[in-house]
Order: C-alpha cells, then structure tokens, then sequence
C-alpha cells in the first residue's frame, strides 16, 4: 500500500472553514473590545469635564469676595424647589476665580442655577467694558441645595442668608439628578467668610 502524498479535498475544506470561524471571532471580539474602549473613552471625557466643571464652582465660591461698598450686593442666595419638593436653589455671588475661564485679573458676577438640562453658571467679568462672559454647564445636575454656615456663635447651617455684603464662612452643596441627591454633599470654607 502506498502512502499519502497530501490533503483530500475535504481535508483542505474543513480546515478552511475552521479557520473562517476562528477569524470572525477574532472579528468579532476585536469589534466589540473597539466599542468598549471607545465608550470608556467617551465616558472618561464626560466625567473629566465634570469634574472641571466642580472645580471651577469650587474655586469661585473659594474666592468669593464681601461687598466693596456699603450697600452692594456679594452674595445672595435665593431658596427654591420645584412641584415635586427637589431643591432648585439659585447662587449669585461676586468672585475673583483663579482658575480658567474666572482669571484673577477681575471680579466676576456669578449667577450658579439648575436647570432641565443641568447646572449652568454664568460668569460676567465686573468693571470691563466689554466684559467677557463665560458660560459653563454640568449636565444631569437638575438641582442645587445650598445651606450657609450662620454668623452667630452656634454656627449652625441655614438655608437663607440675610447679609447680601458678606460672604459666609461655609456652604455646602448637594447636587441633585431628577431622582435623588448625586453624590454626598460638598462643604466648603470659604477663606473670605465673615470678613466685612
């Protein structure tokens, strides 16, 4: 009997097949690994501009200054919810930032507010002619608790502020989605607090 030289027919033709289903699950796996790194990468996006977004609140409300003159407003908190009891409180504060887009080399007027598409501050630089404005927003944040650290001695929070020329000595400030509260509360002291 002689030996076999080579591969039948149907030999070559399974071997083919198999190797055309070993490629498409290479296929199909790389496809899917490509559309997870891309939503990761989508995701890491989202929440680096988030967290841009809180710091630039944070560093404003950090430099938030008193009032210059007698009788002028710095900071003013206004109390607000909507029909279904969530806080839809709205800041106004006057600031000198330190962190891109609020630059030092002005005061800004700062307006923190919710809204159905997410929290929007707007900054107006105070005292330039054209003054420049910046608008930045935090999407999913639908609503704002903000309590004020009282000037008396208990010291305790408060969610009115009655002295419009100061700046108190800390906030805190709940997020909120439509659901619930996003994330624990962030407490702040505030360098200027107090001062008059």
């Amino acid at each position: 009997m002689r030996a076999r030289a080579g591969f039948t027919l149907l030999e070559l033709l399974v071997a083919i097949v198999l190797v055309g289903v070993v490629a498409l699950l290479v296929y199909g796996v790389a496809g899917v690994a490509a559309d997870t790194q891309q939503r990761l990468v989508d995701k890491q996006r989202v929440l680096q501009s988030e967290n841009a977004m809180r710091a630039t609140i944070h560093d404003a409300l950090r430099n938030a200054r008193p009032a210059r003159r007698r009788g002028d407003t710095a900071f003013f908190l206004e109390n607000r919810y909507d029909a279904d009891g969530r806080p839809l409180d709205r800041l106004s504060f006057v600031t000198a930032g330190g962190l891109p887009p609020l630059t030092a080399d002005a005061d800004w007027a700062v307006t923190l507010e919710p809204s159905s598409s997410g929290l929007v501050m707007v900054a107006t630089a105070v005292g330039v002619v054209a003054p420049p404005r910046v608008v930045v927003g935090l999407p999913g944040i639908t609503g704002l608790d903000v309590q004020v650290q009282e000037m008396t001695h208990e010291r305790g929070w408060s969610d009115r502020w009655r002295f419009p020329a100061l700046v108190p000595r800390a906030l805190a400030l709940t997020y909120w989605t439509d659901d619930a509260p996003a994330g624990p509360t962030v407490v702040l002291a505030l360098p200027l607090g107090g001062v008059q």
